[in-house]
């Protein structure tokens, strides 16, 4: 998992990176399998930057605890969730 920010002047974006062997892989869309912990990371980096500091650490907080002691992953992780079961639990752990 690889996320990044570019921030210039004007204008900032935030995004996650993408693995060669996941860039156009069909069955990740189909099978609803994609990780999106990269995602929802790089969104906490972006509200940072917004100087939302409080929100950031409560998205990062959830999204660590869903991967440590929950038991939705992705396949990726080691185990058999969709993205939507990994999102979903990363919005019921928002404190």
């Amino acid at each position: 998992m690889v996320i990044a920010g570019n921030v210039g002047a004007d204008h900032a974006i935030f995004e996650q990176g993408a693995s060669a062997g996941n860039v156009g892989n069909d069955k990740l869309l189909e099978q609803k399998t994609a990780n999106p912990v990269a995602l929802l990371l790089s969104s906490a980096m972006m509200l940072r930057h917004l100087q939302f500091p409080s929100f950031a650490d409560r998205l990062e907080t959830a999204v660590k605890w869903v991967i440590s002691e929950s038991h939705y992953r992705t396949k990726d992780l080691g185990g058999t969730s969709t993205t939507q079961e990994v999102v979903d639990a990363v919005i019921g752990a928002l404190d």
